[in-house]
């Protein structure tokens, strides 16, 4: 009996220990996934190192590429590749990349037609983009809504929040204004965007006086 219990216990660990390592399996390197939820970013892989000041949060649905696997723990890069960060991936450059627990992921069927990760961000973010156009002097550089660079029809003036989105000093998430606006919430249309690293553009509005940024993730142009 005693053997027969010893080797129930054996086979107990191994059970336990084969399916960690097919948890940590799930993702290869270089893969790209999709997020079936809003998922909590972590500094390392481990449930005390989530992220804070403030939490950064990915949206359902967001698209990121695997650069690590630690168990049931996946390194997920969230911005395109040379856009520094602080992941070096040796053929490619730097990028940022946060760990996730991988049931929070699945993988992506889009992957073979995505030349890059797009990710949406529900909470935090901040910095983790920069604005793409820039001169030789490293300013950004915007475009009037106009011409060969038209983007809406004349009649939509006003931009509209359609959830609480953060207003930027400029076209990315590298520079807020510290204040959102809220949801329904109509601003002026300065007839302005940008792009930002991740290709995502940005609405220039006039806020209280302020000419900033909204991302279109969140808002769109209307009357």
């Amino acid at each position: 009996m005693k053997k027969l219990v010893a080797a129930l216990l054996v086979l107990t660990m191994v059970l336990a220990l084969t399916g960690s390592a097919m948890a940590g399996c799930k993702f290869s390197i270089h893969q790209y996934v999709k997020f079936n939820k809003n998922a909590y970013a972590y500094t390392e892989p481990k449930n005390s190192k989530k992220t804070n000041d403030p939490a950064t949060i990915v949206s359902k649905g967001s698209i990121g590429c695997v650069e690590g696997i630690s168990g049931n723990w996946v390194r997920v890069r969230l911005t395109p590749y040379g856009t520094g960060g602080n992941f070096t991936c040796p053929d490619y450059g730097t990028c940022w990349t946060a760990w996730f627990k991988s049931g929070d992921l699945k993988a992506s069927k889009a992957a073979a037609l995505t030349s890059d990760v797009l990710v949406r961000f529900s909470n935090g973010g901040v910095g983790l983009s920069k604005p793409l156009y820039r001169d030789a002097a490293g300013n950004f550089i915007y475009y009037k809504d106009e011409g060969a660079y038209r983007i809406s029809d004349n009649c939509y003036k006003h931009v509209k929040a359609t959830a609480k989105v953060w207003l930027h000093k400029t076209p990315s998430l590298s520079n807020s204004y510290g204040k959102a606006l809220k949801k329904d919430q109509k601003v002026k249309y300065r007839r302005a965007w940008s792009l930002d690293e991740r290709l995502v553009p940005f609405y220039g509005v006039r806020y209280n006086g302020k000419c900033l940024w909204v991302s279109s993730l969140y808002t769109k142009l209307v009357k």
